[in-house]
């Protein structure tokens, strides 16, 4: 008898039916309740953990930050006039005032042929020419410089199949050597240096290619090319100090600032101003202060024993849980701690070291380990001690008698010990992970071996119960038949 027609037949005479069944092995599967909660835990667990790392992962960005010289000694610019003149500064700029006066932008040379299509032609007729050309631009160092002038050149082959197309694409291929790029302009060549400047810009060949292609300013007529030699950039700086730039893009002019010329001021000025960026790096301090704080709060939160009086109590996923324990207490040790100052005299055995703590900067830590900032004492100690509070994140020491340098600063020792967390081949989360793994996995053997068993175990109950309802239909056929002859002899 098949499985499905045993439990059609189950249950018809001893009225155990396959819910009977169900509710053996429910009662059973007390194993399989227990294996299916520690599989939740785990889950609960690991995904906790998970979102740990995502949390110091993003602390890690914002101590990047604070290590990075840009974010204390950053400048801000201002320009009277963004259409004529744009301003960038590094942080090596001097804060001040400057007007700056441009009297030209900078262009640069171009050489335009003469007519070179016959009529009927277009840029993409053959022309018929054969030969080598050569394309040159002059290649200079800076204004003002000794260095000698020289030529940056290409020879550009040219075939009698070749189009007008054809010959820009090979000019543009060589550009990297001759300083020259090329496009087609009203059916002419349009060569223009890749540089700006009063330079020299030609087209030679020693057959007549060059002339038929129109590229010669000596030329009559209608097949003289045009040379238009470029200006150098000309600025004059604070009513005083005239330059000239062979680009529009001024970067030593003013010592740590950029000019991007846009136009001209037409006998005016634009203003600029230049001033320590106080702002970027009170809100990078102030990022990272946020990012700690969530980051503790949600290390609090699943550390929670919650209420354990209470029949209804939540504890965090990871209440108890040393190694989470042993990062929250290092996180607050770290931001309460002292950031080491180098010593005045390090070969003298009784100056003691010297210690920066970060109350000095406006920050303060609760007993819960929550930083708070107070901006207007933060502000000032940024402003006055650009230096000092650069070097409270990120610092370098000499230790005593060595020339070997320790990092020292909040911030270096606080992402060592993130480190130690988040690293992808040997942080404690990615160890946590792999256990996590492995536990996971064996539970899940563990339950596939049980609903085997219990697949087993159901398979033998409908084998006995169904062997039951067989021997009940069998007994009362018996007892059916000896019925019959029974009153068919009293009869």
């Amino acid at each position: 008898m098949s499985v499905s027609n045993s439990l059609n037949f189950l249950g018809s005479y001893s009225g155990i039916t396959s819910e009977t069944i169900d509710s053996l092995i429910a009662a059973q599967s007390g194993k399989l309740t227990q294996y299916n909660n520690q599989k939740e835990t785990l889950t609960k667990e690991k995904t906790a953990w998970s979102d740990i790392q995502t949390r110091l992962t993003n602390l890690n960005t914002k101590m990047d930050a604070l290590m990075d010289p840009k974010s204390f000694f950053s400048k801000k610019t201002t320009s009277s006039d963004e259409t004529k003149l744009a301003v960038t500064a590094a942080t090596n700029a001097v804060p001040g005032d400057y007007t700056i006066a441009i009297e030209r932008r900078a262009t640069a040379s171009q050489l335009l042929s003469g007519e070179i299509l016959t009529t009927g032609q277009t840029s993409t007729s053959a022309l018929g020419f054969e030969g080598t050309f050569k394309l040159a631009s002059q290649d200079t160092s800076e204004i003002g410089s000794s260095s000698p002038t020289t030529l940056k050149q290409a020879d550009i082959t040219v075939t009698s199949t070749d189009t007008l197309k054809d010959i820009i694409i090979k000019i543009n291929a060589t550009t990297k050597d001759s300083g020259i790029s090329a496009t087609i302009i009203d059916g002419r060549l349009s060569l223009t240096d890749a540089q700006m400047g009063d330079r020299t810009i030609s087209a030679t060949s020693t057959t007549d290619l060059a002339d038929k292609l129109a590229l010669n300013p000596a030329a009559p007529g209608a097949a003289k090319a045009t040379l238009a030699t470029g200006n150098t950039a000309k600025i004059i700086v604070n009513n005083m100090i005239t330059l000239e730039r062979n680009t529009n893009t001024i970067t030593d002019a003013i010592e740590g600032m950029t000019l991007n010329l846009k136009g001209t001021t037409s006998g005016s000025s634009v203003s600029v101003s230049v001033a320590d960026d106080t702002d970027n790096t009170l809100k990078v301090v102030k990022d990272f202060v946020e990012q700690y704080n969530s980051t503790v709060s949600f290390i609090t939160e699943k550390l929670s024993v919650g209420n354990p009086t209470s029949t209804t109590n939540v504890s965090g996923a990871l209440s108890g849980d040393s190694t989470l324990m042993r990062l929250q207490s290092s996180l607050r040790q770290m931001l309460t701690g002292g950031v080491a100052i180098q010593k005045i005299n390090p070969t003298d055995p009784n100056e003691t070291q010297k210690y920066d703590f970060i109350g000095s900067l406006g920050i303060s830590v609760d007993r819960f380990g929550k930083a708070s900032i107070d901006e207007t004492k933060l502000k000032e100690v940024i402003t006055k001690e650009p230096d000092r509070v650069a070097g409270f994140f990120s610092r370098s020491i000499t230790v005593d008698g060595t020339s070997e340098k320790k990092k020292v600063g909040l911030a270096e020792k606080l992402q060592t010990v993130v480190n130690s967390f988040v690293d992808s081949k040997d942080g404690m989360i990615t160890a946590k992970n792999k256990t996590y793994d492995k536990a996971m996995d064996d539970i899940a053997k563990k339950i596939e071996a049980f609903n085997v068993r219990m697949e087993a175990q159901r398979a033998r109950y409908v084998k006995t119960f169904t062997a039951l309802d067989t021997a009940m239909m069998q007994a009362e056929s018996q007892m059916s038949y000896l019925s019959s002859q029974l009153t068919s002899s009293n009869d």
